[in-house]
């Protein structure tokens, strides 16, 4: 098992709903549902940056929560906007590209991490 995080950023953070989700899960003290399961992180903005502080804001969380964190490729999507047509799928082969090399590159770290 493994989780990818997709996120906005909200004040350079998370949603208040994602940290209080990953919160609950961290209960009770000792017995996470997190711990040891391996993660990746992927942020979408509007603006440039791709939510860049929100990324790194739930990674210092991850470490807390003794989640090995895949490090690279990192994943900062900005213009989140223009990257899908109006029917939600992805607008362009370079954006579906990217994905898809980012969630190989999970799926490649999983199975290095859970040996």
């Amino acid at each position: 098992d493994a989780v990818l995080f997709v996120t906005p950023e909200y004040n350079r953070s998370v949603p208040g709903a994602l940290k209080n989700a990953i919160d609950v899960g961290s209960r009770p003290y000792g017995d996470s549902s997190w711990s040891g399961r391996p993660a990746a992180i992927m942020s979408i903005s509007p603006g440039a940056i791709g939510g860049f502080g929100a990324n790194h804001h739930l990674r210092q969380s991850m470490v807390f929560l003794d989640m090995p964190l895949l490090q690279q490729p990192e994943a900062y999507v900005g213009n989140g906007f223009s990257l899908f047509d109006d029917d939600g799928a992805i607008a362009s082969d370079s954006t579906r590209k990217f994905f898809g090399d980012f969630i190989a590159a999970f799926a490649n770290w999983i199975e290095r991490v859970s040996r």
